[in-house]
């Protein structure tokens, strides 16, 4: 959940809190990753561009000019680009059929104000839009902060405040995840350009299935909430469709060796 705490009213409608990655769990949609994949393509295309209009090889170029191509005033350009999409088999649902049904106003405003977001199946994990902005925005801002012990300190409190339980009264732990994912695609980002004479070329292709896992699905990597009314009420909902959560074991270990010395910070405490 991205910068809600932004637009309350002005963007009731327009842009997506938190998902719900239960009810919308449908193994016969579309695998997203090829056209994901293609978006992301044409954000590196845009940036190669502006990056050669500056006739240089500064690293710092290339990378101000990635990070211009996917910014935007509440969501990430891509989180747009993934709600326009006339391809992209997405879901969404009101917030009034989802396991968020019976939260109250009071616990958690910001799914009264605007739009649950998308989810996408990737393989075999049901993947919310939200994701992708945490990984591409908040994973900046986890590589401009001085140490990585800083970086991790600030997203959870993001989680704890505007982006999670002040504003929601979910605390993600699969936001958490993208972050540190997004924060090592930022370090590498020199993985994927060169520059000789002044000119800026793709040297590797980017793909989703390098960085995303199974703990950027809520429905494996769970979230806690709130307070008892939410969890009791948020469960109630989920044993209804016949699952719990997480959805599949047996994540857990791949997904602690994954993130390594920060897994405590990215995977649900249920993990440990």
């Amino acid at each position: 959940m991205r910068k809600i705490f932004l637009c309350f009213v002005a963007c009731s409608g327009l842009l997506a809190t938190e998902v719900d990655s239960f009810t919308l769990r449908d193994p016969k949609m579309r695998d997203a990753l090829g056209e994901l994949d293609g978006i992301m393509q044409n954000n590196f295309k845009q940036a190669l561009e502006h990056a050669n209009s500056e006739q240089s090889c500064d690293p710092k170029i290339f990378e101000k000019a990635f990070h211009g191509t996917i910014k935007g005033v509440f969501w990430t350009q891509f989180e747009s680009d993934i709600e326009n999409s006339q391809t992209l088999d997405k879901k969404t649902l009101s917030r009034a059929d989802s396991i968020y049904r019976d939260v109250t106003i009071l616990e958690g405003t910001a799914l009264y104000m605007a739009q649950l977001g998308y989810i996408m199946r990737i393989g075999d994990l049901y993947v919310g839009s939200d994701k992708f902005g945490h990984f591409l925005e908040t994973g900046y801002e986890y590589y401009l902060y001085p140490s990585l012990d800083e970086a991790l300190e600030y997203g959870e409190m993001t989680e704890r405040t505007y982006f999670g339980l002040t504003t929601t009264g979910v605390y993600s732990y699969g936001d958490l995840a993208a972050n540190l994912d997004g924060y090592e695609f930022w370090r590498n980002l020199a993985h994927y350009t060169q520059c000789e004479n002044n000119v800026w070329t793709q040297k590797n292709l980017f793909s989703w299935a390098d960085y995303l896992n199974a703990a950027w699905d809520e429905g494996i990597n769970c979230s806690y909430y709130k307070n008892e009314h939410i969890t009791k009420s948020v469960q109630e909902q989920i044993t209804k469709l016949g699952m719990s959560c997480p959805v599949k074991t047996g994540h857990c270990s791949n997904m602690i060796q994954h993130y390594g010395y920060s897994a405590s910070h990215a995977v649900t405490e249920a993990c440990f």
